[in-house]
């Protein structure tokens, strides 16, 4: 964490391309411009009336040290390092996917996803199981099937005995193909697509998904429920038990019930009664609840008839035994600015994701003039065989593979970059027909190898990205270098620690400090005899000694602070009520209410020890190490500063 808030401090720092414009400043061979320097300048510096000679020579003193240990870091080979190099990478990616997507999708996407959160669908559906990697054939056959379906819908069929019929959804078969109340991100983005885009009382087109092709009907759409945060007492029935069993839950929960509408605490009534032992312990609280969560539909209902914290559901009864619900907070649905970070979290890596992925290689494809080569494609139709599917599928090493099957830009990808692409696939997986297979890796490669090519050239396409790049990259380094010469060094160097404490330790001084106790005496015979030992000057151990000696809590320490002012409540009190001045040496004992004894004694100003101080102390040494470390380096290499060119850029 310390490293990622340091590094980021670094980036104030830009180190930018060399262009041609006027050298600024010479460390050695390394010639540093004047665009550079401005546009760092420029970035930490927005006031634009701070152009001016004396502000800008200033700043140039910090970029020369900067441009110093950049210079440094360079020359020791820290950006050759294995673990610097997969830093940087790991940053570069990171940095690199705002450019590699379509922005308006992206921002389509997200007010498109925002909508749909705000209504929930009571949706039904009709399935014929289709898999991905289905052939061709058994593709046709289900797309057949549910096209038929389609037409007895349009002629005025009910969509329940359909569901009936015809639905290889078994799970939904018995409850006419009911899913329920659904919302955003509940189900398949195909499905909430069609789910949203079809009027309530309608059924959509016939429409496919990773599951198969579907056909849905919409019974009722609704203002978001939000989510709701619940609690609850459960009696459970065993699966195949008794009406004996189901009578003796249900006399038991109707009496909960009756408790719960009365006005008895819920909390306690959850642990006595509730036999879900998971949440009967915590005030029977399940958590939040979400349209289409976890819960079972019926449960789900009966909780969104809730309207206001505090209401208790009526007994509901589920396969699982009976239940009683209180509702104990809800949570409207947000506001689009509040919610979309949590929405841009929700759409990452999803199918959403991939539209603007196609935006973006679409525009690509135009933009580098792509063009596919489907006659040497035509080839992979019969090179690969079912073998890819059980990861033995191999190439004939001396067949000749050279023809271009993709060209884009300035690049030509041949049929042998296709088949190294293909070996990834070259695993144990579903079969599927070969034609759909080699067709589907084919575009997704199309796809691979253009955004490959924009995520190499982004430098040279976008200065911003080349700017935040070497950004990150002197930032790391100039991390690594730092913590090297400087923190772990004073970290470390308990010597050179121990040294600098000794040279400066009467910069560390502790103020008049205020050493407050206030003893408690068991009753008054006992605040009397303490008294006159405090008074005669006697140490608080003799007189404890003495008075305890029969009974050890007849005088006994209740509160105690040792301070400077402003830093602890008692001390500051007890100054106020005592009018406590600044005298070295100073004790005061005072009688007070409920047979209580105040001590204060004044402590002068005296010197920190080094682990009384010892985090300034470490910090201060750190700012010492940091200075010598920038004369040794000033020192070291030649700096060559054109001031002259300097007053150029000045207003």
């Amino acid at each position: 964490m310390k490293k990622i808030f340091v590094l980021l401090s670094f980036l104030v720092f830009v180190n930018l391309a060399f262009s041609q414009s006027n050298v600024i400043l010479e460390i050695d061979d390394e010639k540093i411009t004047t665009d550079e320097f401005l546009h760092i300048y420029k970035k930490n510096n927005t006031n634009t009336n701070a152009m001016t000679y004396q502000a800008m020579e200033e700043y140039l003193d910090l970029f020369v040290n900067f441009k110093l240990k950049v210079h440094e870091a360079k020359l020791l080979g820290l950006d050759t390092l294995k673990s610097f190099k997969n830093e940087l990478s790991g940053y570069r990616s990171q940095l690199a996917q705002p450019y590699l997507t379509d922005k308006k999708v992206e921002e389509d996407i997200l007010a498109e996803s925002y909508e749909r959160m705000r209504w929930d669908v009571e949706v039904s559906h009709i399935l014929i199981k289709c898999d991905q990697s289905a052939s061709i054939a058994d593709t046709v056959k289900a797309w057949n099937k549910i096209n038929d379906i389609y037409k007895k819908l349009k002629k005025g069929e009910s969509f329940e005995e359909l569901v009936k019929k015809y639905s290889e959804d078994e799970g939904t078969v018995p409850t006419n193909g009911s899913l329920g109340y659904k919302t955003v991100f509940n189900l398949v983005y195909e499905f909430e697509s069609a789910m949203y885009e079809t009027k309530v009382g309608d059924f959509s087109q016939p429409f496919r998904s990773r599951f198969g092709y579907h056909i849905l009907k919409v019974t009722d759409k609704r203002p978001a429920k939000g989510k709701y945060q619940i609690a609850h007492v459960m009696t459970i029935v065993p699966e195949g038990s008794s009406r004996h069993l189901w009578k003796k839950a249900g006399d038991k929960i109707n009496e909960v019930y009756q408790k719960a509408i009365a006005g008895e605490d819920f909390a306690q009534l959850a642990d006595e009664y509730s036999e879900d032992r998971r949440t009967a312990t915590n005030g029977g609280m399940i958590g939040w609840v979400s349209v289409g969560g976890r819960m079972i539909k019926e449960f789900e209902e009966a909780v969104f008839k809730l309207e206001n914290i505090g209401d208790i559901a009526p007994v509901l009864k589920t396969n699982y035994g009976y239940h009683v619900i209180k509702l104990v907070d809800k949570e409207e649905i947000k506001p689009f600015d509040e919610a979309k970070n949590d929405l841009k979290g929700l759409i990452s890596n999803t199918a959403r994701t991939s539209k603007s992925r196609d935006a973006i290689v679409n525009t690509l494809k135009n933009e580098y003039n792509a063009k596919t080569i489907d006659e040497n494609l035509k080839l992979f139709y019969t090179l690969v065989t079912d073998s890819i599917f059980n990861g033995t599928w191999a190439v004939d090493e001396n067949l000749k593979l050279d023809k271009p099957i993709l060209t884009f830009a300035n690049q030509t990808k041949t049929q042998k970059d296709f088949v190294d692409y293909l070996m990834k696939y070259n695993r144990k997986q579903s079969p599927q027909d070969v034609k759909m297979f080699v067709d589907n890796a084919y575009n997704n490669f199309v796809s691979k190898m253009i955004l490959m090519y924009e995520e190499d050239i982004l430098e040279n396409k976008y200065p911003d990205f080349r700017y935040l790049i070497k950004e990150y990259h002197d930032g790391i380094l100039l991390f690594e270098l730092t913590d090297r010469f400087v923190w772990s060094k004073a970290i470390q160097d308990t010597v050179g620690l121990e040294k600098f404490y000794q040279e400066n330790k009467n910069s560390y001084m502790w103020d008049y400090r205020y050493d407050v106790r206030v003893y408690e005496c068991k009753d008054a015979k006992v605040l009397n005899s303490a008294m006159k030992l405090f008074n005669k000057k006697k140490s608080e151990e003799f007189i404890l000694a003495k008075i305890n000696k029969k009974d050890s809590t007849a005088i006994v320490l209740s509160e105690s602070a040792f301070a400077e002012k402003g830093v602890k409540p008692l001390v500051d009190s007890k100054i106020k009520q005592f009018n406590i001045s600044e005298t070295d040496g100073f004790r005061l004992v005072s009688q007070g209410e409920n047979n209580t004894i105040t001590l204060i004694e004044v402590h002068g100003p005296e010197v920190k020890t080094l682990n009384e101080a010892k985090g300034i102390i470490t910090a201060d040494y750190q700012n010492y190490l940091e200075k010598e470390w920038i004369k040794t380096l000033r020192s070291k290499y030649n700096i060559k500063v054109h001031k002259d060119v300097l007053k150029t850029l000045a207003n």
